[in-house]
């Protein structure tokens, strides 16, 4: 398959996978070359609060109770968001043309100011591969690659990603046929 045509996309976890970090996952694929590929679990809080990572002295209009997102096993302390394209700043990078990624401070700094996105997931760390890895993780049925709807990323709620990017492309997670791994 040609990058172009999943990058980005949406990584799926399939029921056979049973790695204790990455089962049920869906990942937002930001990158994927013969070098390497990196995304960022979409679907997976953490019991941290954004408004506890922030500073004391910035002052919100919400609440910020929304939960910082684990985005993988790698560089757990590198925080990200994830936002809709109505923001931008110095650090932002354009996913899709209705995606994109900035440096967390600079988007609570935003959001202090009333300026932020009007969609937006913070989280830390990232999951990464080295080449060839998730080429063979993939012919091995551990993910499914799909295309990126902005839905999952941005409006779903993240107990319902998982089941829903199953549905889409097809596959019931219950089905026997998928737990056994002999597909």
């Amino acid at each position: 398959m040609n990058e172009e045509e999943i990058v980005p996309g949406l990584l799926v976890a399939m029921p056979v996978l049973k790695d204790s970090y990455f089962e049920k996952t869906v990942i937002l694929l930001c990158n994927y070359t013969e070098e390497s590929a990196f995304g960022l679990v979409i679907n997976t809080p953490s019991t941290i609060r954004i408004k506890d990572i922030i500073a004391s002295d910035l002052e919100f209009k919400n609440e910020l109770t929304d939960p910082l997102l684990l985005g993988g096993p790698v560089q757990k302390e590198s925080l990200w968001a994830i936002h809709s394209d109505d923001f931008s700043c110095e650090s932002t990078s354009n996913v899709s043309s209705s995606i994109s990624i900035s440096a967390i401070h600079e988007v609570l700094g935003a959001l202090a100011r009333g300026e932020g996105p009007e969609k937006y997931l913070l989280g830390c760390g990232y999951a990464g591969w080295a080449p060839g890895q998730l080429d063979r993780e993939i012919e091995e049925g551990s993910w499914w690659l799909t295309s990126l709807d902005t839905e999952y990323v941005l409006d779903m709620p993240y107990s319902d990603r998982w089941d829903a990017a199953l549905k889409k492309i097809g596959i019931d997670p219950l089905s026997s046929f998928f737990n056994t791994g002999e597909f």
